[in-house]
């Protein structure tokens, strides 16, 4: 037997973890403005692309329109590519992604399939040391976190989940291989969860006919919407082309980055028809009811639509998902929806599932669709010893919870892109930023960033970190931009809640629900005081 090789110790002026969106859009940027930098990227899985990479089950895609999607700063691959559909399926994504890698070599930075699982903040060197998996070390002066806010999935909390004997496995690990209509050829498929990925795996799962039957598992009925799908044509696309600037700067005129703008009106401005749907609640009643009958309309079995009709939430108080032909799906005859809050999954066996009335569901193949420990989930992973050798989240068997600086799991941050006590470290579509249209909020935060490491280099800084005033203030400030809104009164993970994760379990604010616009005021603004609210050294 060969020994191990030695562990490997390397050092950088930037790391940056993980190689989707955010990590290719700061290595490109990195690499332009600080050209003698040493810089490096940790990414676990074996290729770019980040949730268009892992995430590659059936019927995946954008719910945002493709062509508002790619980076604005290379108008030559803007120039090339042909996005083929309004909203682009993951293969079509995931290409595009490993285009702009190809194109700038920014795969010679990258070292893949390495899992990061410690850091350790040097206060006397003002440096990071992360160590991989394998006990290799990597110190770097500054560090940007790329990881994704939903990106560590999560299993549910049922009983025997380990006996089951057929396939099983989470939807974001979905094998690389699998054919559907040879590998789930007359088998019982099981699918657990109904939020966005569940509706799209179910929805395409039963369009596939070689299966015997598909039992989706319902825990939260959700809402959900016409995606109302459509392809481009060649000609149409080189209209697109000729058109980026105007959809770019759209989108940096609307709340969240998307092409279509809010409607400006005030609620009291227009009819009671057309009341804020979002923020009174005799409005989103209504509107909840329209919603309600379309799913009425177009599934055949009343019980069943009642199911999927959502009684715990109003429309679009969570986010919903968009479907193309979801709900027509369970006038099938071998699609059928169990109503797990009817009749609650009591435990897992190894031939299924057996529910609360004693029933035991038969499935070849089980499939969970259950989401992400969504946000601060990334960051849980790695065991961090930030200043004063404090956690950063407290884990299940952390003595100190209450010394952890995101304690319950509640995150707090400066701008979003700074923590107290992380000192060095940046965030891209961190908590407290707006998420919106992933790669607009993707561009904008790695500006913020490489404009604080250049406020560095010209000033030979090797050190910054929030004051905890402007940490308090800032936190206070995303607390205010959520207020109002009837999402705060709803589980889930935009409001911080995960009954599967342990200390999860309390509503905190872990996104900006304020306007784009204003987030990059704010930014603007530190930057043009020379980053008050900061401590450089």
């Amino acid at each position: 037997m060969g020994s191990m090789p030695a562990p490997t110790k390397q050092t950088y002026d930037v790391l940056i973890i993980g190689a989707g969106l955010s990590g290719l859009c700061s290595l490109y940027h990195i690499r332009q403005r600080f050209p003698g930098w040493r810089v490096k990227v940790i990414e676990a899985g074996a290729d770019v692309g980040g949730t268009w990479y892992w995430n590659r089950y059936p019927g995946c895609r954008f719910d945002s329109e493709s062509l508002s999607y790619g980076f604005s700063f290379d108008k030559e691959i803007l120039e090339e590519w042909h996005w083929k559909e309004a909203f682009s399926p993951q293969p079509e994504t995931y290409k595009y992604i490993q285009r702009v890698a190809e194109k700038h070599n920014l795969c010679k930075d990258i070292q893949f399939n390495t899992v990061i699982k410690t850091a350790l903040w040097n206060d006397a060197e003002h440096t990071w040391t992360f160590v991989d998996e394998a006990g290799n070390e990597h110190t770097t002066t500054f560090f940007i976190s790329c990881l994704g806010f939903l990106s560590s999935p999560t299993l549910p909390a049922i009983v025997g989940i380990e006996d089951f004997k057929g396939e099983a496995f989470h939807t974001s690990r979905w094998p690389k291989d699998l054919d559907m209509s040879r590998d789930f050829a007359n088998k019982r498929i099981g699918l657990i969860g109904t939020g966005a990925t569940g509706i799209q795996t179910a929805t395409a799962i039963s369009r596939e006919p070689s299966i015997k039957s598909q039992c989706v598992f319902q825990r939260t009925a959700n809402w959900s919407a016409p995606l109302r799908n459509s392809e481009i044509s060649v000609e149409q696309m080189d209209k697109h082309k000729k058109e980026y600037d105007a959809i770019f700067k759209r989108c940096a005129e609307t709340p969240s980055c998307f092409l279509h703008q809010a409607d400006p009106r005030k609620s009291t401005e227009v009819s009671n028809e057309e009341r804020d749907t979002y923020t009174d609640r005799q409005a989103n009643e209504l509107y909840s009811e329209f919603m309600a009958n379309k799913i009425r309309e177009r599934v055949q079995d009343p019980v069943v639509a009642e199911s999927l009709i959502p009684k715990n939430h109003g429309f679009g108080t969570r986010r919903v998902p968009l479907e193309s032909g979801y709900f027509e799906a369970f006038n099938k005859p071998n699609i059928s929806l169990v109503d797990l809050q009817k009749t609650p999954a009591t435990h897992i066996t190894a031939n299924g599932i057996v529910t609360s009335d004693g029933k035991e569901h038969g499935l070849d193949v089980l499939i969970y669709a259950t989401g992400f420990n969504a946000i601060t989930g990334a960051f849980s992973a790695i065991d961090w010893h930030a200043k004063n050798g404090r956690p950063l989240i407290a884990s299940s068997d952390t003595k100190d919870g209450e010394r952890a600086i995101w304690a319950d799991h509640k995150p707090s941050t400066f701008l979003g892109i700074t923590a107290p006590a992380m000192p060095n470290m940046f965030m891209v579509l961190g908590p407290h930023q707006p998420f919106g249209n992933a790669t607009r909020s993707i561009e904008h935060a790695v500006g913020v960033i490489s404009d604080m490491l250049q406020h560095c280099k010209n000033n030979d800084y090797t050190y910054v970190e929030p004051t905890q005033k402007a940490v308090d203030e800032w936190s206070q400030h995303v607390v205010e931009c959520s207020k109002g809104a009837l999402i705060n009164e709803v589980d889930s993970w935009m409001t911080g809640v995960n009954k599967n994760v342990k200390g999860k379990t309390s509503r905190s604010v872990a996104r900006y629900a304020g306007s784009a616009l204003e987030f990059r005021k704010r930014c603007e603004d530190c930057k043009l005081s020379g980053y008050r609210g900061f401590v450089f050294a």
